[in-house]
């Protein structure tokens, strides 16, 4: 068994993919950058700063913005188009599905305050919905990272990935689980902690959650759990699944509805496969919430670090 300590708080996602972005447009001349007028909140200032020709702000039109996008596509070149999760998937749901997705082309949206990471804004600045939206797209490619060491991998990746690619990610700062020359590739999930007697899977900030939560069941109860970095929602990294099943005790979580997500994902390829095993899917419920912090979220509905430590420990049937 072996299990990692999560380093202090030293940068969220989106200082990370801003950090990137500039060199990301040396090395690559037809990158581009779009905007629903979120620059500053996106952290894009650098590449603004270094490649203005190459960065367009359509305004609050997040319609415009995928269309743009796809025009930018169509003539040869990538962009990279940035608005908030909730805008990207719901307000702008055709225009990606028909300009975008219809056309398998190298766009990629990044949709930054997924889940209830933005919570304190209320339930209309809440993607509870995205992954299960752009899931359900042909073509499209679904990415939720976790830690910012792996955002600019991720980043890395989509400069030869074919096709539309939607990454999600939270506004929450947040330590590193990897080490920067750690091996990433799209699609293939990552193993923070390794375990047999049980098995998180998650992505984005419920991997940090679930990280915590397995050490301390190690510390307590010297059980080894799993957790599986599924940073990739489609396409689903199924060996890793089907491994962890192994264990025989699986919860799925994700900052996310718990209709349409990481979940139903996940289940599905355990149904699939005939698999019968305890499983459990953890994430946003089927209903609204009022305005609240993104960590009382998490915990209320328990997949914060106590609710995932508590809901395994249940499916052991380890003693206090």
């Amino acid at each position: 068994m072996s299990t990692i300590t999560v380093d202090v708080i030293f940068s969220s996602l989106r200082d990370a993919v801003g950090a990137h972005l500039a060199d990301m447009g040396e090395r690559n001349p037809k990158m581009m950058v779009t905007t629903a007028d979120v620059a500053t909140s996106s952290r894009v200032s650098r590449f603004v700063d270094r490649f203005p020709e190459r960065f367009y702000n359509v305004g609050i039109a997040e319609q415009n913005l995928m269309s743009f996008s796809a025009g930018l596509a169509h003539e040869g070149f990538m962009p990279y188009a940035f608005t908030f999760a909730p805008f990207a998937s719901m307000r702008s749901c055709e225009q990606i599905r028909t300009d975008i997705c219809y056309n398998g082309l190298p766009v990629r949206i990044i949709g930054n305050n997924a889940g209830y990471s933005n919570a304190d804004s209320g339930a209309t600045h809440c993607a509870l919905e995205d992954v299960a939206i752009t899931s359900a797209m042909g073509n499209m490619t679904v990415i939720e990272p976790g830690d910012p060491a792996q955002m600019k991998q991720v980043l890395d990746a989509t400069m030869d990935w074919d096709g539309p690619i939607y990454i999600r990610m939270g506004r929450e700062a947040t330590g590193s689980l990897y080490a920067p020359d750690a091996p990433y590739a799209i699609g293939k999930a990552g193993i923070p902690v390794e375990g047999n007697d049980g098995a998180f899977i998650c992505s984005g900030i419920v991997v940090h959650h679930a990280v915590e939560a397995s050490n301390r069941l190690t510390d307590d109860f010297g059980v080894s759990v799993r957790v599986v970095d599924m940073h990739t929602i489609k396409p689903l990294d199924t060996e890793a699944v089907l491994s962890a099943a192994e264990t025989g005790h699986v919860i799925a979580a994700q900052d996310h509805s718990i209709v349409g997500g990481l979940g139903y994902a996940v289940g599905a390829t355990l149904a699939q496969a005939g698999v019968g095993i305890d499983f459990e899917v953890r994430g946003c419920p089927d209903h609204y919430v009022p305005v609240a912090t993104a960590n009382y979220l998490y915990h209320l509905n328990g997949y914060d670090a106590d609710g995932l430590y508590e809901g395994m420990k249940s499916m052991l049937k380890l003693d206090n």
